[in-house]
């Protein structure tokens, strides 16, 4: 059971086939890289602007598990804030991308709710939640840190 949990926080396990060339697997870990880096560096971007505009969010921001305000933004930013650096990393990419992709979810139900399904953040959100998911799917590709760690090892065959 323990190698089920590795393998989604790891993603060793889920290489390509034999039959597909070593370009285009070098081209695809490219790409899941530059997409790694590309948003988590939309979301650390994106916590600047939110604390730039810190009285703003405050004041609109729910109460989560009857934290105060402020201190549920706090807890909300860093939480945001360590995922998207576990992202960039490539450690446990598919856990960070599920939770954001998650958060994403919520923020669109919000939306919807409120009736701003159609507003520019809402789309923006919808962009999110598809970016986190194609990383959920791919993990985080051979030029994750995590592979450092397993120097290689298929974990799910021991």
């Amino acid at each position: 059971m323990w190698a089920v949990g590795i393998f989604f926080v790891c993603e060793e396990g889920m290489k390509t086939s034999k039959n597909i060339s070593t370009t285009h697997n070098r081209r695809s870990d490219v790409a899941i890289l530059f997409l790694r880096l590309f948003i988590g560096g939309v979301m650390l971007l994106h916590i600047i602007g939110k604390l730039q505009d810190y009285d703003n969010y405050v004041l609109g921001f729910h109460s989560i598990l009857g934290f105060s305000q402020a201190t549920s933004f706090a807890i909300t930013i860093f939480v945001e804030g360590l995922f998207a650096v576990m992202i960039i990393m490539g450690l446990g990419t598919r856990v960070a991308a599920l939770l954001m992709a998650v958060v994403s979810a919520v923020a669109l139900w919000e939306a919807f709710v409120g009736g701003n399904i159609s507003s520019e953040s809402a789309k923006l959100e919808f962009i999110y939640m598809g970016i986190y998911l194609t990383l959920v799917i791919s993990g985080g590709g051979e030029y994750a840190l995590c592979n450092l760690f397993l120097e290689g090892k298929n974990v799910l065959k021991r």
